[in-house]
């Protein structure tokens, strides 16, 4: 790790060549040692067979669709033999291959894992902000654009779709991009037993349970985790139970309904915190001193139950109808005095109406899709003083209100034999709404709307059968989070007069294909943004985020992927990820950073994976992960240094019966290089660094029974 003054203009990248090719090199070697037993199978490789796959659909643009017919960056990962073979510890393990989109906070479970989509979340202090996120069609964003990932557990993930780039005119506010994940339903009309147990270093002991039939007429699945850890640093040590039921009934030969419940609780969750660049040399493992001093973390209860009617009438028409409703009860312990400890009892509610036409238009397909989306959030938050984990004097009483509504339409029309165009738009309109209860220092009562247009404009142009060339022109507005609005450099209750939305507007460009089974995608984006949101600390709050607006900024993008067809049992796949992303006008306390780059965005990222399989059930895998290093602060004078990272994960898998049953070991860090699994973006005293732990292990044992 080094830090670094440079011109705005500096863009280093030859030094880090030689390093960048180290983990390549391995990854290309581990791809010759693995052919080896393919070849070695009688001399001469014998021609695959060509697999006829079932049709790919996409729900992530709201109905089913060809990913070949979406004028947008996207990649659909179904589980496979790599997701049943992880710790199953964050989301990010399922997304392995998604170029353009950077993970970054494993290990604190406290501040819960990042993630940036083309730089959009970049800035969040924790969870996941400038995303949408649904599970099963329901929005894990709230109505002001916060999501917490803490009660989705990734064992239960079956799909996932990333959207890369601006989605407002579908999905509205914070909506730089969307994941939609799919649970798992069952696959048998016979009972479905599927337990798993991890293990790992440093206390790693994850327990799974998966139960699911099929039905005539209806199916369900129930799931139920227990994850702990005492983690490698200081003061980390966390506990969490997780269940999901989820029932699908058949009412008709058109129509059918889903009810989901999940419960999430996580009675013990211990912050590290930030370290300075010296104590992350000198002693990685140790937790901030005043995290400790303050016994910093959190605890957090979560129920949430949604249910879903979805009816496919004649005429090509298809009516949805989801309600959802959320309760989180939270606390948590900073690492200072006043208004250190924070409660909050948050409820969440919405529903969405939705319906779409498939018909002719001037002989050519249609579909024509309209809808509104409400949403309400209540936060009953309070705050007291912490006396080094004792609650100490009421600082803040304050009840939060958002109010969402957001109409929207999306037209998909095949205008020309290979040409389809896309067209939408939407209207969000937000009302926050604070009462104060607390009013010693005065009341801080009040209420600010806040609305926007969201549009967008693609096509997709087939070259051929296996090919498409897109395009696409798209607008996306984010609104300050309530936490945002209510953390108030001024000190006190109510909003943050001074904070405002942001908005962009993003161009796209993109090629991809999937000739005699390879896959490949290459895109260039280029995206312009007023009022960027960004962080920034105070020395008497350390810890304790605040936010202002930035003038004009910009990013620049390639991101492409190869990915091979399997071939004897080899597969494998590469991503390659640049980005450039810089303020244009950005002032603040008098200093200028026209010209700086992004904190917390690297401008190269390379990922690569191989997989073999053997027919005796033996199989190998190989992960690489480079990122190139990255700044920390506005102000571009401290970096974080660029790591590689590598997996290998070996094991067995076979079946007897209606058996069937796998034993697995990784190795993570597998070049055991010193590395920060998190940066706290512009922290005060320079506490920038969370280091991620060294060279460990984990294994398990999973099975999946068919008892009835």
């Amino acid at each position: 790790m080094h830090s670094t003054n440079r011109t705005p203009s500096c863009r280093p990248l030859r030094a880090e060549l030689p390093i960048l090719l180290h983990p390549l090199a391995i990854l290309l070697t581990a791809v010759v040692v693995m052919a080896v037993p393919a070849l070695g199978r009688g001399g001469e490789p014998e021609a695959s067979e060509p697999v006829m796959l079932e049709p790919i659909e996409v729900t992530a643009t709201r109905t089913k669709k060809s990913p070949t017919d979406i004028p947008n960056s996207l990649r659909v990962i179904e589980r496979g033999a790599w997701q049943e073979h992880q710790p199953g510890a964050t989301v990010e393990e399922f997304a392995v291959g998604a170029p353009g989109v950077f993970f970054q906070n494993r290990f604190n479970f406290a501040q819960d894992l990042r993630i940036a989509i083309r730089g959009f979340g970049a800035r969040s202090p924790f969870g996941v902000r400038g995303i949408q996120v649904h599970v099963d069609g329901i929005p894990q964003t709230l109505p002001d654009g916060q999501t917490q990932l803490d009660s989705i557990d990734p064992s239960l993930i079956q799909r996932m779709e990333i959207l890369r780039g601006p989605s407002a005119s579908l999905f509205g506010n914070a909506s730089g991009g969307m994941i939609s994940m799919t649970t798992r339903n069952p696959t048998s009309d016979r009972l479905e037993l599927a337990p798993r147990q991890v293990f790992g270093a440093f206390g790693y002991f994850k327990s799974e349970l998966w139960a699911g039939k099929r039905e005539p007429d209806f199916d369900y699945g129930w799931f139920a985790s227990r994850l702990q850890q005492t983690g490698w640093r200081d003061n980390s040590r966390m506990e969490n139970l997780f269940t999901q039921l989820k029932l699908n009934f058949w009412s008709g030969a058109d129509s059918d309904w889903m009810v989901l419940f999940r419960k999430f609780h996580s009675p013990l969750t211990e912050d590290p915190g930030g370290l300075t660049r010296s104590q992350a040399q000198n002693n990685p493992r140790q937790a901030a001193p005043r995290n400790l001093l303050f016994h910093a973390g959190e605890e957090v209860d979560q129920e949430q139950l949604a249910v879903r009617y979805r009816n496919t009438s004649g005429g090509g028409q298809e009516w949805t109808v989801t309600a959802h409703l959320l309760h989180r009860d939270f606390e948590n312990r900073l690492p200072f005095t006043s208004g250190g400890q924070v409660q909050f009892d948050r409820w969440v509610g919405g529903v969405s109406i939705q319906w779409s036409r498939d018909h002719t238009l001037l002989e050519r397909r249609n579909r024509f899709l309209a809808g509104i989306d409400y949403g309400i959030q209540n936060d009953d938050r309070r705050r007291f003083d912490n006396n080094f984990g004792s609650q100490g004097a009421l600082t803040l009483d304050q009840e939060e209100r958002v109010q969402s509504i957001g109409p929207f339409f999306r037209n998909e029309w095949t205008v020309m034999e290979r040409m389809d165009v896309v067209v939408g738009g939407r209207w969000d309109w937000l009302h926050y709404r604070v009462d104060d209860a607390f009013q010693s220092d005065g009341d801080q009562s009040g209420s600010q709307t806040l609305s926007q247009g969201s549009g967008t404009v693609g096509l997709v142009y087939h070259l051929a059968e296996e090919h498409q060339l897109y395009a696409n022109v798209a607008s996306v507005f984010e609104t300050p989070t309530t936490t945002e609005l209510i953390n108030n450099p001024a000190g006190s209750g109510g909003f943050n007069p001074n904070l405002q939305s942001q908005t962009s507007l993003s161009q796209e460009l993109g090629v991809r294909g999937t000739p005699a089974g390879f896959q490949y995608e290459a895109v260039l984006f280029y995206i312009r943004s007023w009022d960027e949101i960004t962080p920034f600390e105070l020395p008497a709050f350390p810890g304790r985020t605040f936010f202002r607006n930035a003038g004009t900024s910009q990013r620049l993008g390639v991101e492409t992927r190869v990915a091979t067809p399997e071939w004897h049992g080899l597969m494998g796949e590469i991503a390659y990820t640049y980005s450039d992303f810089e303020f244009e006008e950005f002032v603040a306390n008098n200093v200028s950073f026209e010209g700086n780059a992004f904190p917390g965005v690297p401008a190269h990222r390379w990922e690569g994976r191989v997989r073999y399989a053997h027919p005796s059930g033996a199989f190998g895998q190989v992960r690489v992960q480079r990122v190139g290093r990255f700044f920390v602060d506005n102000a571009n004078t401290t970096t974080n240094a660029a790591y590689s990272l590598g997996q290998l994960l070996l094991g067995w898998k076979g079946d007897w019966q209606g058996v069937e049953a796998s034993v697995f070991a990784g190795i993570n860090n597998l070049f055991d290089d010193r590395y920060n699994a998190n940066a706290r973006i512009n922290a005060a005293f320079g506490r920038y660094f969370e280091p991620g732990p060294p060279v460990n292990v984990f294994g398990g044992l999973r099975l999946r029974i068919l008892p009835f």
